[in-house]
Parts: structure tokens; C-alpha cells; sequence
């Protein structure tokens, strides 16, 4: 299935809302949408949501032979996935470019970083060392892959614990969980990867949605995209680690400043989020409490087919719609004033004389005939 574009009316209404202060979803240009972490049964598994965007990702090792370039020193391999679970425009066991561009960037951000302490993955040099492979599998896509990927390879690392191991002469024995307690992972430092949405008039915004990321990223009809997504990489320490843009060049270097500024404030948040949500992790292991992502499942998601689509909530939007004087369907009660319409999943559109209109109620619906005038004189 193609995917489906945003026409020029799309465009322009979510450009102008942004121009005036306003977002689809009520939010100000520096507000995240909620962030929900929660841990699977294993070590390394974790879903990571960010409205409702969903990401999962699963950490596992294997003993493998070492590069010849660094005998002493593991291998991190991270590898993403976009299913048509995500949105119905991608192919199942296919790449594209979106899939190579967040494979890059994850790669930059956790491997060129030197986040992860290698050479504690070594068990004997230039023989045998551990190889951790980060499994990301995009569950839903509702825009800002990026962020809720990063976090989600993150978490997973971070949680992840690897078997014990005891060399006797030449042998390497693995030892299991039962026999003795699993070594977590060293991390150096907690890079994480935000996304800023650029639109025209130097306006900077924090994650963007999928309808943002669309808009801010598509050429007008000059020709020129006019803004573009900036990605900055930053662990808890304010240290940069990645700085991507993609789309129009930036001719302000103002914006940068402001982005990175805002992003070394999240950051600090989103780790110590990732850490209290390891640590409360591991106090309901202690108690053999049982864990599993059953938990995520809510009456909210199991309606989630019921929602609508797109829920649009302007803040400070009155709408003020006026009736005819003349008109014969406006209700009006004893005192005067005009009441309140009640809510209708249809549109409601005044009726001609001699026809019919249809009312949506809870019940069955029902048919409303509504005579002409001419029948009325004549009876």
C-alpha cells in the first residue's frame, strides 16, 4: 500500500495553527507527549511509548570470535525493523530508507558514543567474546521514530543482563540463572536521541507528530521545503553526542542553540526516568512478583478502534455559529435563549422543506419527516 500524502490544504491549516502558537493536540511547542516504559518478563525487553507511538526492543548475546582490529573488545550490533503493523505503507522483510536512516543514527549515537564499556564483554582475547544485538521492532508509527527508538535501546541495555562465565583451562563454562546471578551491562554514559520539528519564521518544536513531521519536511509550491527535522543526541551529563538535520538548510544558528539548550533539560529527565523505571524493575524481581507486558493492556487500549482518527484541540478556539433569525429549526427554549445542540457523530445540515433528514441517537435511528409549508396552509 502507498503511502498517503498530506494535500496543500493540510499543509497550510497545520502550518498556520503552528505560526499562531496552536498544535493539533493542544500542546506547546516545548511539551513532549507522555512517555510509558515498561519491562517484559526477560532481561533486555522493553516497550517504550510515546503517545502512540510504540517501539519494542530486545537485547540478546552470543559467544563469537572477535574482529581482528580489536582482539580484546565485544561487538555491539543494533538492527531496526518496520513491519506493516507500524503503518500499512511499509513491507514486511524489506528495508527503506527511514529503516537505514534510524539504523544510522542509533548506531551513531550508541556505538561511535563508546556508551557501552566493550572490553567488559571480553571473556578470552582474540577468542571469544560476547556480542550483544539490540532488536528494535517499530509497533506503531504516529510519528518521532527516532526518540522513542532511542530510548527504547536504551532501556533495553540498560536492563539487559548477561549469564556469568567461569573458565577452567581451556573450557568456558556458561552458567545459568539459577546457578548464578547475571552481570548488567556497563554503561559509561545514557545518550538519548530528541527530534525537533523546524518550521518556517525559525519556529522550533519538540516531538513532533507524524502529521508535523510530514508537513515541516514537504516541499511548497516555491519549491522550498522550508524546515526540516534536527535530531540531537545528548546523554545526562549535557555531553552533545549526534546532531542530524534533515530537510532545509538552517540559516539561523539560533535555533541549534535553542534546541540543544532544551534537549540537555529532557535528556536529564528521560534518564532519570529509565533509571527509576530499572530500579522499581528489579525491587519487583526481588519479590518474585510476576512481570510480563499483560499490564499494558487497559480498557483504553482494548477501545482504542472506537477513538477517532485525529483529535484536533485548538487551545482559546471559540467557535460561534449563528442561526437565521427566519430559520424554522433553530431550537430555542421558554426563556428565549438558544440551547445546545446535542452531540451527533454527523455532521447536522438544515433540512429542505419536503424532504427527510436522518438522526444518529443511541437507540435505533429514526426517520424525521418534515412537511412543506403548502401542506400546512392547505390542512
Amino acid at each position: 500500500m502507498r503511502e498517503v500524502f498530506l494535500s496543500n490544504c493540510e499543509k497550510s491549516f497545520v502550518q498556520k495553527i503552528i505560526s499562531e502558537g496552536h498544535r493539533l493536540d493542544g500542546r506547546s511547542y516545548n511539551e513532549s507527549r507522555k512517555l510509558y516504559i515498561k519491562f517484559g518478563s526477560e532481561y533486555g525487553s522493553c516497550i517504550v511509548s510515546i503517545g502512540e507511538t510504540k517501539v519494542l526492543a530486545q537485547v540478546s548475546c552470543e559467544v563469537v570470535q572477535p574482529k581482528q582490529i580489536r582482539p580484546n573488545e565485544g561487538i555491539l550490533y543494533i538492527n531496526v525493523e518496520i513491519s506493516p503493523m507500524a503503518a500499512p505503507q511499509f513491507e514486511a522483510n524489506r528495508q527503506t530508507d527511514l529503516t537505514v536512516y534510524l539504523n544510522r543514527l542509533l548506531e551513531k549515537c550508541y556505538k561511535d558514543s563508546k556508551c557501552i564499556d566493550l572490553e567488559s564483554l571480553c571473556i578470552v582475547v582474540e577468542e571469544k567474546v560476547w556480542s550483544l544485538r539490540v532488536d528494535v521492532k517499530i509497533l506503531n508509527h504516529d510519528g518521532n521514530l527516532i526518540e522513542c527508538s532511542s530510548i527504547a535501546t536504551l532501556a533495553s541495555l540498560a536492563h539487559f543482563k548477561r549469564p556469568d562465565v567461569t573458565r577452567s583451562g581451556e573450557n568456558i563454562i556458561i552458567h545459568t540463572l539459577a546457578e548464578k546471578d547475571p552481570i548488567p551491562t556497563v554503561l559509561y554514559h545514557y545518550p538519548v536521541c530528541l527530534t525537533f520539528a523546524i518550521f518556517k519564521n525559525n519556529i522550533l518544536v519538540s516531538d513532533p507528530s507524524h502529521i508535523e513531521e510530514g508537513v515541516c519536511t514537504s516541499a511548497t509550491e516555491d519549491g522550498d521545503t522550508g524546515g526540516g527535522l534536527l535530531v540531537v543526541g545528548m546523554n545526562q551529563y549535557k555531553e552533545l553526542c549526534l546532531l542530524n538535520l534533515t530537510g532545509a538548510a538552517i540559516y539561523n544558528t539560533n535555533i541549534v542553540h535553542r534546541a540543544i539548550q532544551s534537549a540537555a533539560e529532557r535528556c536529564k529527565n528521560l534518564v532519570d526516568l529509565v533509571k527509576k523505571g530499572i530500579i522499581s524493575d528489579d525491587n519487583l524481581r526481588q519479590k518474585r512478583t510476576k512481570i510480563n507486558f499483560a499490564d499494558m493492556i487497559t480498557t483504553d487500549h482494548a477501545q482504542s478502534l472506537t477513538m477517532r482518527d485525529l483529535s484536533i484541540r485548538l487551545k482559546n478556539h471559540i467557535i460561534s455559529a449563528k442561526m437565521e433569525p427566519d430559520s424554522d429549526l433553530s431550537e430555542i427554549s421558554d426563556d428565549g435563549q438558544d440551547t445546545k445542540p446535542e452531540p451527533s457523530k454527523y455532521d447536522v445540515t438544515p433540512s429542505l422543506p419536503q424532504t427527510a433528514e436522518i438522526k444518529a441517537k443511541q437507540g435505533a435511528s429514526t426517520w424525521i419527516d418534515i412537511s412543506s409549508d403548502s401542506d400546512e396552509n392547505s390542512n
